[in-house]
């Protein structure tokens, strides 16, 4: 499977939401396969870094789903979700967050008020 057959996207409930919101924040990915095969993405191989800090939360939830590697049809996309709130926020304020996987990078802003 290479980089360029898959398409990663870093996907957020919301962009802005109180602190008292945050335990029905959903964060998670969306998995488009661009090739003309059925592929198999490993969760595993993510990574979500929160203002620039390794998440152990989403390593927990990544590695001990049920579902860690995802068969992707040609053309076809997967989404999967978690509700990681509140072990990603903590305090109110600006908060970005980071999915990681090989060379894809993707990054979100979120805004936690009061």
């Amino acid at each position: 499977m290479s980089n360029e057959s898959l398409n990663i996207k870093l996907l957020v409930s919301s962009d802005t939401l109180k602190l008292s919101e945050v335990a029905d924040f959903m964060i998670g990915l969306n998995v488009t396969n661009e090739s003309d095969s059925p592929v198999y993405f490993n969760i595993s191989e993510t990574e979500l870094y929160v203002n620039d800090k390794k998440n152990i939360a989403w390593d927990l939830a990544v590695q001990n789903g049920t579902i860690i590697n995802l068969k992707v049809q040609p053309g076809k996309s997967k989404t999967v979700q978690w509700p990681l709130g509140d072990a990603l926020f903590e305090q109110t304020g600006n908060i970005r967050v980071e999915l990681r996987w090989k060379e894809t990078v993707q990054r979100k802003e979120i805004t936690v008020s009061k």
